[in-house]
C-alpha cells in the first residue's frame, strides 16, 4: 500500500518545466537529436556496419556513436560531417520542417 502525505502536492515535473522561457529551445533541440540519431542508425543498419565499425571509421568511440544514435548527445559539426560522409548522406533530404 502505497502512503501518501495529506498535505503534499501532485506536482508535473513537464508542466513546472514548460514554464522555463528556455523550455521551447529544449524541446527543439532534443528533437533534432532524436532525428540525427534515427538517420544515422537507419543508414548505418543499411550499410550492415557495426556501431564499432563507424566509430573506427570516423575516429571515435562506439560510446559515442551509441550516444548520437539515442539523441542523447550533440555532436560537434565536424564529427558529425565525418559520420555523414562515411554513410552517404543525402544532405537533401535532411531538411526540418519550419516554425511556425
Amino acid at each position: 500500500m502505497k502512503i501518501v502525505k495529506k498535505n503534499m502536492k501532485n506536482i508535473d515535473p513537464i508542466y513546472e518545466a514548460s514554464k522555463d522561457p528556455r523550455f521551447e529551445s529544449y524541446v527543439e533541440a532534443a528533437k533534432i537529436r532524436g532525428r540525427i540519431g534515427m538517420e544515422v542508425f537507419s543508414k548505418r543498419k543499411e550499410l550492415n556496419m557495426t556501431q564499432q565499425e563507424l566509430a573506427r571509421a570516423v575516429g571515435t568511440t562506439q560510446k559515442v556513436i551509441s550516444s548520437i544514435e539515442n539523441g542523447d548527445t550533440n555532436p560537434g559539426s565536424v564529427l558529425l560531417v565525418r559520420i555523414a560522409k562515411k554513410l552517404n548522406f543525402d544532405f537533401y533530404n535532411l531538411t526540418m520542417t519550419k516554425k511556425k
